[in-house]
């Protein structure tokens, strides 16, 4: 017995993967709508004893019945797919019959005025409108109870749907309905109490400091506008939920859907989801102007953001892109990724290394780039301490033989990419890079009709190549505590995206000189960081994961700044986009200097490198530097 119930269970739930063909459901609408008369007919017929339909009683019900039928049709009452019959459709069946009724009472009111019968009776046709209702949608209601209950899965994990919008109940519906997914809806959170104890769907709301999570219950989805607005209103919303040890899961707008079902769509938050970041509003037609049908050259087109700048740049159609890189590998698989995504573009994958002068000018001599993003840098502080040489040799004189060969080529815009560690620097990271930023504005004054010179400057970027948070990553996947510098560290931080996104911005709109900031929002504390990503994989802070201080590295700042002491800003049309405005005297001891210290840097002199370094960037200070180096008077002998 248990094994044909099962296969009747197993041949219904096969069949109910087919839809009913429309015509068929039209004719069975019609049909129990029919019976719907004929029911009526009997009920009143009962209660009365007397129900004068006149003499064609058959001749009528058939008008009716076409009536019916008619209405049915027009009013597309039929089409709706039955499983996932709702409130729209049964707007649509009162439709239907209460133009039927109309009808009716409008022939019956003929009839009157000509001496005839009525085709029915009022009385009756009203009494015909609620039967036909309870017959035409409870059916749908039955049907569709049954094909879920067939369908649904008996999973024990459930999520909740965070609001309480029309939006979030149409999403919570569209869960409901979805019968391939393994989660069952909990209910709603609500981030205001008022609400709590109430239902929709037959569900509970409760409030954000009610809910708590479990085994079973512990996801939540929350829609991408949401975020937005969390993030623009600087809500706790999404740390509440964390802490509360949920799973939070981010659906975006329909647009950008993948399929059809909610939850094949949904991501989880990620940290650039706490960050509190609005997204960026490009002047596309002014990029498009200045990018499109040019050759352009990015440095560092295999690290993180030369990558970035590289695949936004196809968006606007460039004659070619010449890709440069001295990482043999990372930058054959940016190679490969380009020849898979882009083979309509022309892109040419080119080996160099930035302090190489002449490798340098053949490209410009071959490849005549018209636009040059130069990226290319060593970035990471402690390991440059104690590199000094190699660190001022790649961002100085490599920057510098790239500018040298932009005024000799006279190529349209040289972008160059900064830090916020180059604003009173303290390493000798931030210093080479600060040193680079002077050499390239000293050309922009006699180049300013030729080559647009531009800098931009901004903070730590998400996820980038050797940055905290691919490391933090590693500890946790690792079970490994997580180290911090020191509790009160903290960082700005935009995302990889956004900010190419800028830097292509502030590329475009530069007229030559400027040095751009980008609006890194406010810094966010390393130690918040890592407690978030220690939550956002499902553990908690110091009980699954441990944090350990362990004292900041050498030439590490405990707050970065993107504006020097006799720097201030001037907006721009962008508004994540200012202008540091500040003065610096090129005299010609400076520009002397500029071409000193590439020389000794050249010739392997730490220690005049060092100087010239100092003198040049007299803000410079750096536990590395010995006491002659940071003495007043220093002179090369």
């Amino acid at each position: 017995m248990l094994s044909i119930k099962k296969t009747l269970y197993h041949k219904l739930k096969k069949l109910s993967r087919y839809h009913v063909p429309r015509g068929l459901i039209l004719w069975i609408d019609t049909f129990l709508s029919f019976i719907a008369l004929f029911l009526t007919f009997i009920l009143i017929n009962a209660s009365t004893g007397y129900f004068d339909v006149g003499d064609n009683y058959w001749v009528n019900f058939g008008i009716i019945f076409v009536i019916q039928f008619l209405s049915i049709v027009f009013f597309k009452s039929y089409l709706g797919i039955i499983r996932y019959t709702n409130l729209k459709d049964a707007f649509k069946q009162i439709q239907s019959i209460l133009f039927t009724i109309f009808i009716i009472f409008s022939i019956n009111v003929v009839r009157d005025y000509i001496g005839e019968n009525r085709i029915f009776p009022n009385t009756g046709v009203i009494v015909y409108g609620f039967i036909a209702f309870t017959f035409l949608f409870f059916y749908r209601i039955i049907i569709k109870q049954t094909y879920q209950a067939i369908h649904k899965t008996n999973s024990n994990k459930y999520v909740y749907v965070l609001g309480t919008s029309l939006t979030d109940v149409a999403i919570a519906e569209s869960i409901n309905n979805d019968t391939q997914t393994e989660y069952q809806l909990a209910g709603f959170i609500s981030e205001s109490s008022t609400l709590k104890k109430k239902r929709i769907l037959d569900l509970p709301i409760i409030s954000l400091d009610d809910v708590n999570s479990s085994e079973t219950h512990n996801t939540v989805i929350v829609t991408g506008e949401k975020i937005k607005r969390f993030r623009k209103n600087d809500s706790e919303v999404l740390n509440i939920l964390l802490n509360k040890k949920f799973n939070i899961y981010k659906l975006p707008e329909i647009e950008n859907w993948d399929e059809d079902s909610i939850l094949s769509n949904i991501k989880k938050v990620n940290l650039e989801d706490l960050l509190q970041r609005s997204p960026i509003k490009l002047n596309r037609s002014k990029l498009q102007h200045v990018y499109k049908d040019k050759t352009i050259l990015v440095t560092g087109a295999a690290g993180s953001i030369g990558s970035d700048i590289v695949k936004q740049l196809t968006a606007f159609r460039p004659k070619k892109i010449i890709m440069l890189d001295n990482a043999e590998t990372p930058l054959h698989e940016m190679g490969l990724f380009m020849s898979r995504n882009h083979s309509d573009l022309n892109i040419e994958t080119v080996i160099a290394d930035v302090r190489n002068f002449k490798r340098l000018k053949q490209i410009f001599e071959t490849l005549k780039p018209q636009i040059v993003f130069h990226g290319a840098a060593y970035k990471h502080v402690p390991m440059m301490e104690s590199n000094p040489i190699e660190a001022m040799d790649v961002n100085f004189c490599g920057t510098k033989n790239l500018v040298d060969l932009a005024v000799d080529n006279v190529i349209d815009r040289f972008v160059f990419v900064s830090t916020d560690k180059a604003v009173n620097p303290t390493n000798i990271m931030g210093a080479s890079k600060r040193a680079a930023e002077i050499y390239v504005q000293s050309k922009s004054r006699k180049a300013s009709d030729e080559t647009a010179f531009i800098t931009t400057r901004f903070g730590n970027v998400l996820g980038s190549n050797g940055s905290v948070i691919p490391y933090f990553k590693r500890q946790i996947e690792n079970k490994e505590a997580l180290t911090v510098t020191h509790p009160d560290i903290t960082r700005y931080f935009m995302t990889i995206d956004e900010a190419c996104q800028l830097v292509l911005e502030a590329g475009a709109m530069g007229k030559g000189g400027e040095i751009f900031v980008f609006d890194m929002g406010k810094p966010v504390k390393i130690l918040d960081l890592a407690n978030n990503m220690i939550r956002l994989s499902g553990l908690t802070p110091d009980v699954d994961i441990k944090i350990k201080f362990i004292g900041l590295r050498p030439g590490e700042k405990l707050y970065e700044e993107l504006l020097a002491d006799k720097e201030n800003t001037l907006p721009t049309h962008h508004q994540k986009i200012l202008i540091a405005k500040a003065t610096y005297n090129f005299d010609n001891s400076k520009i002397k200097l500029l071409s000193d210290l590439a020389y000794f840097i050249k010739d392997n002199n730490q220690n005049k490198s060092l100087k010239g370094l100092k003198l040049l960037v007299p803000e410079f200070k750096s536990q590395s530097l010995t006491e002659e180096v940071e003495a007043n008077s220093i002179h090369f002998s």
